[in-house]
């Protein structure tokens, strides 16, 4: 008897392990004893099988097919898995739309591969724009020269002025308009006047490119070159105003250093005014923030969510911040205010009120908190940098960090839910 429900236990259990399709075992086949056994491994048959099924569906991209039941343990670190393969694919999508920010610091060395790779399309994209800045100047003085013989010819409707060396006279204007009312004919009058005093040097080259402001701050792009006019030597002035041109490439700059999601300013910005700062030699208070729970909120309750807790945060601080202080979102869930002429005591005092305030209770089913590293840059200071402060503040953040973690597991269990 025994020998027989050994059998039959061992070729099923077998078949569990190894066969693509198994024969579920009918327990009432078993004597008695061996009944608790037979129904044990008919549990563990499903769950191998829901196993199979999970980890097949992860192997293939379907991360919204099957799902295990809760109760099946084998499961747990392929939920692991599948949990941080839908973050990997929003951060994913996130630098695909040109966030480079995106970082991963939970997954060995494919989180070594991935900030690698953020890091890299990060500065090849910047070197691909000063390419295509330098390529628009070359592009501009192609433009520039074929605009001067063609305006010389056909008289475009660019404006064109045509002066003595000296630029006291003026031998051509195609526009009806007193010349000595118009601004930015004064203007190249001017410049073709210091050229000939001296000021700056003999142009000897055939035609430069140059910009001005007039009175009324409009904006213009010149052309101006170096010809022959009724047999005397004289400079010819195309004129383009750029005004609406110029208004634009200004709000692109300031779009380019903006954090969309929270509205104020990213890592170019903030590497911008550190560098600005520091080079000042005054005294500067540097707070590293980092939000607690972000990747939790995510992962439980979805990224719009997420979101929100990442605003929420911005709101509260600036709610505490002078007009003259930083402060920019530098990373996912990171952040630095640097505050100038501001003892530190005020500070601490400050991003305590801050902690206390984003801590306390709106109605979310999640701890809200984040963890800070306060650094004083003394009054004339040794030369530094914002990586190295940044470097210090991210040790004092971790060790605060730490203390939360620690509370959250002794009042709350180990998830940041609230209870």
């Amino acid at each position: 008897m025994e020998e027989k429900n050994c059998k039959l236990l061992f070729e099923y259990l077998r078949d569990i392990l190894y066969d693509p399709k198994v024969k579920t075992l009918d327990v009432n086949e078993l004597d008695e004893p061996y009944q608790k056994l037979g129904l044990g491994l008919n549990y563990l048959e499903r769950a191998v099988k829901e196993m199979k099924a999970y980890s097949a569906a992860l192997s293939k991209g379907d991360l919204s097919g099957f799902t295990p039941s809760r109760e099946n343990f084998l499961c747990e670190n392929l939920k692991n898995i599948h949990a941080n393969l839908n973050h990997l694919t929003w951060q994913a999508k996130q630098v695909a739309k040109g966030d480079y920010s995106q970082t991963v610091s939970y997954l060995g060395e494919f989180s070594e591969a991935f900030n690698t790779m953020t890091k890299q399309l990060r500065e090849r994209e910047m070197i691909l724009e000063r390419k295509a800045e330098t390529e628009k100047r070359h592009a501009e003085m192609a433009e520039s020269y074929n605009q001067l013989l063609m305006e010389l010819i056909a008289r475009s409707e660019e404006e064109i002025l045509v002066t003595s060396l000296d630029g006291q006279e003026v031998f051509y204007c195609n526009r009806a308009v007193d010349v000595k009312k118009r601004g930015i004919y004064r203007i190249c009058m001017e410049q073709t006047a210091r050229i000939a005093d001296g000021e700056h040097g003999q142009q000897e080259s055939y035609e430069w490119d140059w910009e001005a402001e007039d009175s009324e701050d409009r904006f213009y792009r010149i052309t101006t070159g170096m010809m022959k006019w009724q047999g005397r030597k004289a400079y010819t002035h195309i004129i383009q105003e750029v005004t609406e041109t110029r208004r634009r490439e200004e709000q692109l700059k300031v779009e380019a250093y903006h954090d969309k999601l929270t509205g104020g300013g990213n890592r170019f910005f903030f590497q911008e005014k550190a560098d600005e700062l520091l080079a000042t030699g005054e005294r500067l208070i540097f707070c590293y923030c980092d939000l607690d729970h972000l990747k939790y909120v995510n992962d439980t309750f979805g990224h719009s969510e997420g979101d929100w807790y990442i605003r929420h945060f911005a709101e509260t601080v600036q709610d505490y911040i002078r007009k003259g202080d930083v402060f920019a979102r530098i990373g996912g869930d990171e952040f630095c205010i640097i505050l100038r002429n501001c003892p530190v005591s005020i500070v601490r005092d400050k991003v305590h009120r801050v902690q206390h305030e984003f801590s306390s209770d709106c109605g979310k089913p999640y701890a809200m908190s984040f963890s800070c590293g306060i650094v004083e840059v003394p009054k004339a200071h040794e030369e530094t940098s914002p990586e190295t402060i940044l470097e210090e503040a991210d040790r004092i953040m971790y060790q605060q960090k730490r203390e939360h973690k620690k509370i959250y597991q002794e009042e709350m269990g180990s998830t940041p839910e609230k209870g």
